[in-house]
Formats: structure tokens, sequence, C-alpha cells
């Protein structure tokens, strides 16, 4: 069952009223999240998140890292019918224009900043541009496809783009094959330093020198 998680960013909610300027999040283990970015120095590289939706997860990361360069939000909204399971055909979800342009309104201020960019395409679009293959990543939430297939793709993207110190969340890790994706990762020296009921958290930590 969906859990739903709300963080009120503008508005006030009275009697008879109804509560705008909201952020939702469609998942759980957001404390968690808000915990592994707490105070993480990003050390001037960039955050990402794929599969922003409503922007609960973005905003947490960027209310909570430090020194991070900016953060890249990737979806393509529209609508989109595809594959969402290794064990389920194509169907459409809620992910609409509408939902793209309310969370573009309330990420206004991060914007404005120079905080938050919106990479308005899909997962596979964003890694085949080539502006964005010599970026380094510090942290990433994973939150889009949940094919075990396209979140290994990803990963071993990320991966490659990786900071020295970098950490990977992924949500729904019980929907697809987490250990095959956790077992790659480990070739890029990344392993498994938090577990939740939704969300994992691996950690690439660089090598002592002998």
């Amino acid at each position: 069952m969906q859990q739903f998680y709300t963080i009120i960013i503008c508005g006030v909610k009275k009697k008879g009223e109804i509560l705008v300027g909201m952020i939702k999040g469609d998942s759980s283990d957001y404390d968690l999240l808000e915990k592994w970015s707490k105070n993480f120095d990003c050390q001037g590289y960039k955050t990402c998140e794929i599969g922003v939706r409503e922007g609960l997860g973005s905003k947490i990361i960027m209310d909570n890292v430090i020194n991070n360069y900016i953060h890249v939000g990737v979806d393509p909204y529209g609508n989109l019918e595809y594959q969402h399971y290794d064990d389920t055909g194509s169907y459409t979800c809620d992910y609409t224009d509408e939902m793209r342009d309310t969370m573009l309104k309330d990420f206004k201020p991060y914007r404005n900043e120079g905080r938050f960019t919106l990479c308005n395409m899909t997962d596979t679009e964003f890694m085949n541009e080539s502006k964005h293959k010599d970026s380094k990543f510090a942290f990433v939430h994973f939150d889009g496809p949940h094919m075990t297939k396209d979140v290994l793709t990803e990963a071993i993207w990320f991966a490659n783009r990786s900071a020295p110190h970098t950490r990977f969340v992924f949500d729904d890790h019980n929907t697809y094959e987490m250990s095959v994706i956790a077992h790659a990762l480990t070739f890029f020296d990344f392993h498994t330093h938090g577990m939740g009921q939704s969300k994992c958290m691996l950690a690439k930590v660089p090598k002592k020198e002998k």
C-alpha cells in the first residue's frame, strides 16, 4: 500500500479551506532519506533524483546536503505508458504535465537561487545526452523506473560518474533485484550502509592508500 507524505511550503490550512502549496511523496522512509542526506558534503559535485514526481525527495536532498553544485531532477512526466516493474505489463501512471508545472512552481525559490534544474526527459534520454556525460554526482536518489534492468543501467551510469565520496539511495528496493544491483556496484567500491523498508543506501568511500 502506498504511503503519502506531505511537506507544507506555503499557505495555512484553516477550517473549510483547502491546503495549497504542498509537496507530496508516494513512498516511505523519507526520514531515512533525510538522515542519509543530512549534512552530507557533496564537495562541489552535483546531486540528482531520477523520478521527481511532486518533488518531496528532491526537496529533502536540497534542504539537507551541503556544498552541492546543483540538484538535477530527471522526469519525463507526460503520463507516459511504460512497463514499471519486472512482473507487470505496460500501463499509464498519473505523472502528468500539470504535476510538473505545480512542482516547478513550488520549486521556484530553488530555481531562482540556481539550486535546481529539471531535465524533462526519460532516464535514457538524460544518460544519452552528451552534455551530461562529463558530470560528476555525489548523491543520487533512484526513484524512476522500477525494472531491474533499468535501475541497473542507471546505477552503473552514475557509478561511472560518481564523486570520490558518493551516496546512492534506492527507492522501493524490494520491487526489483536489489541484490544484483548491489553486487554490480561493489565493482565501483559501493557497499550497503543503510537499509529501510522501502529505501536503502549504498555508499562509496575512497580506498585508503597503502
